[in-house]
């Protein structure tokens, strides 16, 4: 898992944004940004996954003394999926049986989500952002899958722009459907 997590950051690495892209950044009408999350289900027997994000966004708004809106695209694919332990051993005084939201799969967890949301960043260069729209997501778990691969989704978290018009890092809470939940850090210039 470390070989895949240290790809992943070679990979970010290479696409790194030139200087003429970081003084552009959030002055320019779009931008894009890579980074890792952790995606999680609400699935007992499934570990955690890492997603690599790509993201790229318009922003709607020019900066506002209470801050900007921006519609965005943010792609997320698993690079290391997490590891499906099985199916509970059956047990208690009464015999067989399995307890919790379990996965009849054999299958680790993978995904692929694709999601449309508008987000509002607050002013200033530590900064609160919201986000909320649509997302699609497409899984190996049939559970998963079963409960709905598309809707509703929102997130937050907290950012820091290394100068007044530049590149950020910024660190995000998504809900992306009604079993997962990704939390990551990404680089957005």
């Amino acid at each position: 898992m470390l070989h895949r997590l240290l790809a992943a950051l070679a990979l970010v690495a290479v696409a790194a944004p030139s200087q003429a892209q970081l003084a552009r950044s959030f002055s320019s009408a779009t931008y894009t940004g890579v980074g890792g999350s952790q995606l999680k289900s609400d699935i007992d027997n499934l570990g955690k996954a890492i997603n690599l994000d790509a993201i790229g966004g318009y922003n709607l708004t020019p900066q506002l003394p209470w801050g900007r809106i921006a519609a965005e695209l943010n792609l997320g694919v698993t690079v290391s999926p997490g590891k499906n332990k099985g199916q509970p051993s059956g047990g208690g005084l009464g015999g067989g049986g399995t307890t919790g939201n379990n996965t009849s799969s054999n299958e680790d967890l993978q995904s692929f989500v694709f999601a449309l949301q508008g987000v509002y960043r607050s002013p200033g260069r530590l900064y609160a952002i919201g986000a909320a729209g649509y997302s699609l997501v497409n899984t190996n778990i049939q559970e998963i899958q079963d409960k709905g691969s598309g809707g509703f989704s929102f997130g937050g978290g907290a950012g820091f722009k290394f100068g007044a018009n530049t590149a950020a890092v910024e660190l995000m809470y998504q809900q992306v459907s009604k079993e997962l939940q990704t939390i990551g850090i990404r680089f957005v210039y």
